[in-house]
């Protein structure tokens, strides 16, 4: 990896990290939803950066892939088990971090624990010439050591430059996958425990979208938006709270680009059995002996 772009992979994890203890101070009863979301991301702009994805709001059962749209009316709860992920990028070098926060009970303290020990021994782990299953064992043993299970079908990924899942899957098991860890990667490392199966499905949307190919359609106003999107977005994730800034019906144009297969939206994804579920996160560099943290 040359100077430039380490420096840059570094600059957006540490935007990414002061925005995600904002959002750790905003996690509190009674707050919005769209609210903390609309703040940790413009936290992120304030510092130079640009967000990577919409601010995920992932609450009790809910795993991943729901942000607030831009008329919820969600609030906090106390005795809500919630999971805020952040991503920053720095002329498209991304960091990806997690925190979970338990609102105003401690019935959740063991297995919020259970997924920062794990992230943790994640990462003493990773260094080059490990396999990412082995990765995934060091997570599994630590989760599995407090009672709960992780989560099977969610994974850590590779980042590279304007690509958020950049080929590379971090386990949360010690499964088949004989990936080998190589100097210079940039991974996101992600335990998810669980009291529930230890699986995750969906299929309701959850306000986030991605362009899937850029084409023209027989709408003059829709192609401006897709031109906006493509040039913005650069194939990263966005929210229909961001397009509800470019148009006067955001939810009706997404649609149409839905029909015309220009974006594609990704599914809210729920334990299976109904089990809570808490996460833990970093981004980090590999190096020669080791790895660097980028989102401390």
């Amino acid at each position: 990896m040359d100077e430039k772009a380490e420096e840059k992979y570094l600059k957006a994890g540490k935007i990414a990290s002061i925005a995600r203890e904002l959002g750790r101070e905003l996690v509190v009863e009674g707050a919005s939803y769209r609210e903390v979301a609309d703040s940790i991301e413009f936290k992120i702009e304030q510092q130079g950066g640009k967000v990577a994805f919409p601010v995920n709001i992932a609450v009790d059962i809910v795993a991943a892939h729901f942000t607030p749209s831009s008329s919820d009316s969600l609030v906090f709860k106390k005795g809500m088990l919630a999971k805020i992920d952040v991503g920053a990028h720095v002329d498209g070098y991304i960091a990806d971090t997690t925190f979970t926060k338990e609102i105003g009970t401690k019935r959740w303290a063991e297995l919020i624990k259970a997924a920062e020990e794990a992230l943790e021994a994640a990462i003493d782990v990773t260094k080059p010439g490990v396999r990412a299953k082995m990765i995934g064992g060091a997570v599994e043993r630590t989760i599995e050591s407090y009672g709960y299970t992780p989560i099977t079908n969610l994974t850590g990924h590779s980042l590279k430059r304007y690509n958020l899942h950049a080929g590379l899957s971090i386990p949360n098991i010690m499964d088949d996958n004989n990936d080998i860890i190589k100097e210079g990667d940039v991974i996101a490392i992600e335990p998810f425990a669980t009291n529930g199966a230890g699986r995750v499905a969906g299929r309701k949307s959850g306000n986030i979208f991605r362009m899937m190919r850029k084409r023209e359609v027989d709408d003059p106003k829709l192609n401006e938006l897709i031109e906006k999107i493509y040039e913005e977005f650069r194939g990263l994730p966005f929210s229909e709270r961001w397009i509800a800034k470019q148009v006067k019906k955001p939810k009706p144009a997404i649609r149409k680009l839905l029909r015309f297969g220009v974006i594609t939206t990704y599914p809210v994804l729920l334990e299976i059995e109904k089990g809570m579920v808490s996460q833990a996160e970093h981004t980090v560099i590999v190096t020669k002996k080791g790895c660097k943290v980028t989102t401390r």
